[in-house]
């Protein structure tokens, strides 16, 4: 009989992490205050992007190359090569932009929580969000904008702001403003010049 513990090395994938994510989230598991918390010595890292490097021959899924995420949220995926089960793996379009990818564990479902949990939104509402720059508020532009709710955005001065700026517009957003340039608006007429 074998040991229940052997690992079985033909359906095993290496993966060369492509880009990890580090969020506050998986600090504060770390560091034992947060719900969850790792089985210790742990490997940190909890999302990520990697792409296939080798595989066992039992392994028919995957090809080395293909880019692959966690198929659900784990750790360990800060480091450089990873050795799992082919099981462990989903496969995801190598068009997907990588900062996306390394986050798509995440990021989607807390932006659209965000939008779905706390009220019900409907088309030609409009919700304000500051940090619109983080990946999850840039997912919540998206997703806002594709239900027809207006989404107003706030982000710190900086500079090359116009950049910045455009890049929310291309991705959906309706207005951007600074923190500084927040101060000198009306912001509750802005908001009712939406819903005329």
């Amino acid at each position: 009989m074998r040991d229940s513990r052997e690992v079985n090395i033909y359906n095993l994938a290496v993966v060369y992490e492509l880009r990890m994510k580090k969020f506050e989230n998986y600090m504060c598991m770390l560091t034992g205050v947060y719900l969850v918390r790792p089985p210790l010595p742990t490997i940190g890292g909890y999302e990520g992007v990697g792409e296939v490097h080798s595989l066992g021959f039992a392994v028919t899924a995957l090809s080395p190359g293909d880019w692959v995420i966690p198929s659900q949220p784990s750790s360990g995926t800060w480091q450089t090569y990873i050795v799992k089960n082919q099981i462990v793996w989903h496969k995801i379009n190598k068009d997907v932009p990588i900062e996306y990818a390394a986050t798509i564990t995440v990021n989607p479902l807390i932006a659209l929580r965000m939008l779905e949990d706390y009220i019900t939104l409907n088309s030609r509402d409009a919700i304000v969000q500051n940090g619109a720059i983080s990946m999850a508020r840039k997912c919540v532009i998206q997703i806002a904008q594709s239900s027809g709710i207006h989404n107003i955005n706030i982000v710190r001065d900086r500079a090359g702001i116009d950049e910045v700026e455009e890049k929310l517009k291309k991705l959906g957003a309706d207005e951007v403003y600074t923190e500084s340039q927040l101060e000198v608006k009306n912001l509750e007429s802005l908001l009712v010049s939406f819903k005329s």
